[in-house]
């Protein structure tokens, strides 16, 4: 798997920045950011499926990791999500409600 994504951001602003990092490389490229929007994470998986899904070329069904990181948080307190479809990127499902999630 080469991607992964970090989305960082805190949902009493509504401001949130994606990351997208691909295995091999240091740095963490900035794609798309979301300002002053009450349901900007869900807005932000959006973008992150439909990125994969049309830009990448993944299939539905590719497993995509992602790390929701808010700021000033204990980095211990800032999971990794592992069980993301590019699906359910689209369809905006929180990772920790959906069953099976493990957080590493």
């Amino acid at each position: 798997m080469n991607h992964f994504f970090i989305i960082e951001g805190c949902s009493d602003t509504g401001n949130y920045v994606i990351f997208e990092g691909k295995r091999g490389t240091q740095e963490n490229l900035k794609i798309h950011t979301v300002n002053n929007r009450k349901k900007g994470l869900k807005e932000c998986r959006q973008y992150i499926g439909n990125y994969l899904k049309f830009t990448c070329g993944y299939a539905l069904n590719q497993v995509i990791p992602h790390q929701c990181v808010k700021p000033d948080r204990l980095e211990s307190k800032n999971p990794w999500h592992r069980n993301c479809t590019v699906q359910d990127y689209i369809d905006g499902i929180d990772p920790a409600k959906k069953a099976g999630e493990v957080q590493k």
